[in-house]
């Protein structure tokens, strides 16, 4: 809803250019000292976009530090990168040097949000995200190679109980017994399939 607003206010004053002033507010030290010196060794300053309210901010900045702590431990294990998705607790929890940090800026067309992160991405931190993440990726794996260990059974278990009322029924439901074992191999495939893709 903001955006279309925002939309038809940007359509109404075409001739206006759009103007970026920081509304002062108690900023916090360590932006200031962000501002100033840059950031320290092993920090890295995040900023989001500037968005309609103060949560779309937060939202669009723990994003993006979750895409930053994703690319800094792809440093160290390039499959990290396109497999896990840090998890928002470990990224509150132990990668956020300071909370965010929500600026309100004056624009053309109202007050807009940024927000800021700082993450600290010390030697530490990454042994600390890396060990989680190969720590998903084994639970993942011992999660398929149960799901196929367990599908290798359910083949066998049909197979026998095929052969078993087969010969109890003198092959009399043969057509019947085939059609329930392709149906039951074929759920259970796709059931495993669908959950493990």
């Amino acid at each position: 809803m903001n955006a279309i607003i925002l939309a038809l206010a940007v359509v109404g004053q075409t001739d206006m250019p759009a103007t970026i002033t920081p509304r002062t507010t108690a900023t916090p030290a360590w932006k200031r000292q962000v501002d100033t010196d840059g950031p320290a060794r092993h920090t890295s300053l995040v900023q989001s976009e500037l968005w309609a309210t103060r949560e779309e901010a937060t939202g669009d900045v723990m994003d993006r530090a979750a895409a930053a702590a994703r690319e800094f431990i792809g440093q160290a294990d390039s499959r990290a990168i396109a497999s896990w998705d840090v998890p928002a607790w470990l990224l509150h929890d132990h990668v956020l040097r300071e909370p965010p940090y929500v600026e309100e800026v004056d624009w053309t067309y109202g007050p807009m949000y940024r927000a800021y992160v700082l993450l600290d991405f010390s030697p530490e931190k990454r042994e600390l995200l890396l060990g989680h993440w190969r720590e998903s990726l084994t639970s993942r794996r011992l999660g398929q190679v149960g799901a196929g260990l367990g599908f290798a059974v359910l083949c066998l278990a049909t197979l026998l109980g095929y052969l078993r009322l087969d010969d109890a029924t003198k092959g009399y439901y043969t057509g019947w017994l085939r059609t329930g074992v392709v149906a039951v191999v074929g759920g259970s495939a796709a059931a495993i399939y669908h959950w493990l893709v």
